[in-house]
């Protein structure tokens, strides 16, 4: 008999498992056998599924260990409840039958292990239990995995969204007014402000906002951006802001006013930065709830930010190169129009000189016998067009041939295209 006098308290115990057994004798021996063998478990015992229930209501536990057949409901049914309940807790089912079929039905019902009560079988309940809390750990740490996996998807996801909207376009407002609406709709949030750098004075303006439709936009006067704008200029760590209307450090306090004007609860604000360059910032705020932004969704902002500096710059050099180009062009077109005249000069000159070089080895008849062979005419056609003979025409193409030191009829043909005889 163990030393029931060394079992923990409640408090000590590192787990509570709950053993619901309809038979004294046998829970007895259940919780001897767990406690002996495991003694960082705190076994509460229950006799019937009521009981089991309200004890799982009101407190809670690490493993339920459940006979299968208990008085007032079904094993199946307590199951389902328990799931209900306390959702991913073990299960682990006693029965004093043995049967494949039936542990298969439990294990389907969501129970996490199967144990029939056969022989000494209480001495496995410790190791069972063991492992199937180890067993829940490990499924634990794959669902916050696998959680944070889809968030990461997620996040990536939205962000090759945003970049794609974000590079679709090379003109500065189309950039402003696709980045300020897909984040006011992707993120859900109250308002979606861009603000710009005015150079020549080195203020901030709003370049771009969309905001729901019950609430007023934000003036141009506001001095939430000015103030931001003052602080990462004085800070020089260019890092987002955020900011709830109830927070208590300088510059929340200097724009609580602005914060209540325009009902917002919370707000981010996040530096476009290209090259070192302060370019504005990105605004979002919100009015329904205080939203708390996560790290998560900083990083994603900040990715965000820079994708967005990259396509202003890109868009204002592209800017710059397009007016530059269009004198370019104009230069561009008269050179080409001078090269077209130069060229069909050249052109002109070369078809006069070949034709005059030709004119000086043939003689007209025989100009006129080329140029037909050249169409592709046979020496009948040519005979008929020429109203001359066959016969005379096949010498005058095989004089054509001699004088112009030409093998073949082919070599005839791109003589004549040659010298522009075609």
């Amino acid at each position: 008999m163990p030393d029931l006098s060394k079992v923990p308290t409640q408090d000590q115990a590192e787990r509570r498992v709950l053993l619901v057994e309809d038979s004294p004798e046998h829970s007895l021996i259940c919780q001897e056998a767990i406690r002996s063998q495991a003694p960082q478990y705190w076994v509460e015992p229950a006799q019937t599924a009521q009981e089991a229930l309200a004890k799982l209501n009101a407190e809670p536990f690490d493993a339920v260990v459940l006979d299968y057949n208990l008085p007032d409901l079904s094993g199946m049914e307590l199951i389902r409840q328990i799931h209900t309940v306390v959702p991913g807790c073990p299960i682990i089912v006693i029965t004093g039958v043995d049967s494949p079929h039936l542990a298969l039905e439990v294990l389907r019902c969501g129970a996490s292990d199967y144990l029939p009560k056969l022989g000494e079988y209480y001495r496995f309940l410790p190791r069972t239990i063991s492992t199937n809390l180890e067993r829940a750990r490990l499924q634990d740490q794959l669902r916050e995995m696998y959680k944070r996996v889809e968030q990461v998807s997620l996040e990536e996801a939205l962000l090759n969204r945003l970049i794609v909207s974000i590079h679709s376009s090379l003109e500065l407002e189309d950039i402003l007014e696709r980045a300020a609406r897909s984040l006011f709709e992707e993120l859900k949030v109250s308002r979606s402000i861009i603000c710009l750098i005015n150079e020549p004075l080195n203020g901030i303006r709003i370049a771009r906002q969309v905001t729901q439709q019950a609430l007023e936009p934000i003036s141009e006067r506001s001095l939430t951006f000015s103030k931001y704008h003052d602080l990462l200029l004085d800070v020089g760590e260019r890092r987002p802001l955020v900011v709830l209307r109830e927070d208590t450090f300088a510059l929340a306090q200097d724009v609580r006013s602005e914060l209540i004007t325009y009902d917002i609860l919370s707000m981010i604000m996040v530096p476009l930065v290209y090259q070192g360059r302060l370019l504005g910032l990105l605004h979002l705020d919100q009015c329904d709830h205080q939203r708390l932004w996560t790290s998560g969704e900083i990083s994603l902002l900040q990715r965000i930010a820079n994708q967005l500096s990259i396509a202003i710059s890109q868009a204002r050099l592209y800017k710059i190169v397009e007016t530059q180009s269009k004198n370019i062009d104009k230069l561009t077109e008269l050179c080409s129009q001078l090269n077209e005249v130069v060229s069909s000069t050249r052109e002109l000159t070369e078809k006069q000189e070949s034709q005059e070089k030709v004119r000086v080895k043939l003689s007209t008849r025989e100009i006129e016998v080329l140029r037909n062979v050249a169409r592709g005419f046979s020496n009948r056609e040519i005979a008929e067009a020429l109203h001359i003979t066959e016969g005379t025409t096949e010498v005058h193409v095989s004089r054509l041939r001699k004088k112009l030191s030409l093998s073949s009829r082919a070599a005839l043909v791109r003589y004549a295209f040659e010298n522009h005889l075609s």
